[in-house]
């Protein structure tokens, strides 16, 4: 019976650890790919812009290993990859695809996240702001990819590609969510809901250089919108 379970163990392993190992290496490979691509835009934006109006600031940073940044204007369009590999939760429409079907193993993903945060939320340390996941790109062992976001983003790429991620693909997605950053403004929340307010949140506001802020949010307290997921 212990021998039945250590045959078990090591198939497992075989099956799963291994996939996984692959799966995280072509994860990074296309966040290095994503990386150069938010890289060379930046630089195109800088050059393209910047002549128009230096004073809107246009700049690429690599946080570190698993995070890069782009910084545009007001805007910060961040770039992360997870470090775990992960499947789909059971009875998700992909197990029902015949490419999945075919080998289940492909439905493993590595994740690459595209979030928008303001860029004074990072300047200011603003803990408390919020910042919005505009997409998340689903990268599996065979290097082919599916894309879950919002607009565009949420039904172009829906489905397994039958080829790579390439650069111009990267470049697609990079792009539509950059014009998604800039085509959402912040917007100011009715009067009433902001005129009342602690003498504790006016001492952290202090603390935190500013209004908790998020583009979905206006300046709401994080009280106030607690309490409105409540309502």
């Amino acid at each position: 019976m212990e021998q039945t379970n250590y045959k078990q163990i090591l198939g497992t392993l075989k099956s799963k650890a291994s996939l996984k190992q692959e799966i995280y290496r072509n994860t990074i490979d296309v966040f290095a790919l994503a990386k150069k691509v938010l890289s060379k835009i930046a630089s195109n934006l800088h050059q393209d812009y910047s002549i128009k109006d230096p004073s809107v600031e246009i700049s690429y940073r690599e946080v570190n290993p698993f995070e890069a940044e782009l910084k545009f204007s007001g805007d910060v369009l961040t770039l992360s990859m997870h470090s775990n590999v992960f499947n789909f939760e059971p009875g998700h429409s992909i197990f029902q695809t015949s490419y999945i079907k075919a080998n289940p193993c492909l439905s493993y993903c590595g994740v690459i996240y595209i979030h928008n945060f303001l860029a004074d939320s990072i300047k200011y340390n603003r803990l408390a702001d919020e910042g919005t996941l505009l997409a998340r790109i689903l990268v599996n062992k065979e290097k082919h990819f599916l894309v879950e976001g919002e607009g565009a983003l949420g039904f172009l790429y829906e489905v397994f590609n039958t080829e790579e991620i390439s650069e111009q693909t990267l470049t697609d997605i990079i792009e539509r969510a950059i014009l998604l950053c800039l085509n959402t403004d912040l917007q100011l929340p009715p009067f009433a809901q902001v005129k009342d307010i602690t003498l504790n949140e006016k001492q952290s506001i202090i603390a935190a250089s500013g209004y908790p802020t998020g583009k979905r949010l206006g300046y709401l307290f994080k009280s106030e919108t607690q309490q409105n997921n409540t309502l």
